[in-house]
């Protein structure tokens, strides 16, 4: 009888991780963008040369950010194409890209893309996220349309490769887009 209460418990326990465990993943994988706008996220970040941006100043523009470290497998994987795409938008005048390293060492994280022959503009958070933004995942790709809505939040990889991110980054230039496949 003991070892049936025992064996029920252990399996119970098992169920009830791997609902939990599921729903986490389900969570992390893609966050829907909440109702916010640039307003309610203002967040500051710092150059190399130590000149600080405000995302507040970036209204009016689609704004791309992405957080990511030189320890990050997934981060590292993506970059190949997100540099791609920044290389393709980069002379849109409507969006901007913004790399923001969470290594805490803008130095490391500089090496690091120039040893890649990255150009992604490099940042480092000079301010604390807001809670709506705050994570322990990376990478975690934040747009921003240019009303300042926050229109996606997705922690894990994107597939920066794809032609409809693209459209769609460019579509927001002109008016909101939907972007929730991601």
């Amino acid at each position: 009888m003991q070892k049936k209460k025992i064996l029920l418990l252990t399996l119970l326990s098992s169920a009830v991780f791997s609902v939990g465990h599921a729903n986490l993943a389900n969570q992390s994988a893609e966050m829907p963008a909440a109702a916010m706008s640039q307003a309610d996220i203002d967040v500051s970040f710092v150059d190399g040369e130590g000149k600080t941006l405000n995302l507040s100043e970036l209204k009016g523009k689609v704004v791309v950010l992405n957080f990511w470290a030189t320890w990050c497998q997934p981060c590292i994987a993506e970059m190949p194409a997100l540099q791609k795409l920044y290389t393709e938008l980069k002379d849109q005048k409507d969006i901007v890209f913004l790399s923001i390293e969470m290594d805490q060492d803008h130095a490391k994280a500089a090496k690091f893309l120039a040893k890649n022959k990255y150009s992604l503009p490099l940042y480092s958070l000079s301010s604390g996220l807001p809670q709506e933004l705050a994570t322990n995942s990376i990478p975690m790709t934040v747009i921003i349309a240019k009303n300042g809505e926050l229109v996606v939040k997705k922690i894990g990889m994107i597939d920066f490769a794809s032609a409809k991110l693209k459209r769609n980054l460019i579509a927001l230039t002109k008016e909101r887009s939907d972007l929730s496949y991601m």
